[in-house]
């Protein structure tokens, strides 16, 4: 009988779920085009720690990607399409809020810039990092003529970024912004707007938890099969009124 009653009285515990912390996100790469990529890599050798992670507004970093243009033979045109710098923004602004400070941003943006049928995809690398609160983006290639080339043999390039040490040959310019190297833009950047805290909601009495009810009925069962004792039966009920 004491064994049977252990048991009863184990039978009424409350049966306690682990409560575990929301996954850290820890996502290194954002593939948001086809052949078009943002992933998180390791700063360039001696280079000082980056301002990240950095929340940024979404749609502001979308309006300042799409503001930078290109020299392309003796003409500036968009450095990335719209619907390309669209999609872009977003990851970066991502990417951004889970970088650490000793990582930079590498970017192959791939899209057919032209919106024509016979235009040929073409790639943007790129590296991008932030200090003291603006985006550094340094351009490697504007138009990489790839996708050819891939799609024959189906291996990747060896891409470059575009680095802090060595200049590259693509002239950028956007308005606002600082000119590093022809090759290096230092782009003003808004911090995202603070989630408003939420409003406390009005008290009330909760209704008796469904585990709770389940008990009592359980206990009064476990009385009236003579399991546990009246006295048990009332010290148990008051415990678990206390509870409610």
């Amino acid at each position: 009988m004491k064994q049977v009653r252990i048991l009863a009285v184990a039978l009424l515990a409350p049966f306690l779920l682990p409560v575990s912390a929301a996954a850290a996100d820890t996502r290194k790469t954002w593939e948001y085009a086809p052949l078009s990529w943002v992933r998180r890599k390791p700063a360039e050798r001696d280079a000082p720690p980056n301002g990240q992670p950095l929340r940024v507004d979404p749609a502001a970093l979308v309006r300042v990607l799409g503001q930078v243009t290109v020299r392309v033979r003796s003409a500036d045109e968009p450095l990335f399409a719209q619907e390309e710098a669209a999609t872009l923004g977003k990851a970066v602004a991502e990417a951004l809020a889970l970088a650490e400070p000793g990582e930079d941003l590498e970017i192959i943006s791939t899209c057919r810039r032209k919106q024509t049928f016979f235009d040929v995809p073409v790639g943007v690398t790129a590296r991008v990092f932030a200090q003291d609160g603006k985006l550094n983006l340094i351009v490697r290639e504007a138009r990489l003529d790839w996708v050819y080339g891939y799609h024959t043999n189906y291996q990747m390039p060896a891409f470059t970024y575009g680095s802090r040490a060595t200049a590259g040959s693509e002239v950028l310019h956007a308005p606002g912004a600082e000119a590093r190297r022809p090759d290096w833009l230092v782009l003003p950047l808004e911090p995202a707007a603070p989630v408003p805290a939420a409003e406390p909601a009005p008290t009330a009495k909760p209704a008796v938890p469904a585990n709770v009810e389940e008990r009592l009925l359980g206990l009064k069962r476990f009385r009236e099969q003579n399991l546990i004792t009246e006295e048990e039966y009332r010290q148990k009920k008051q415990d678990l009124l206390k509870e409610y």
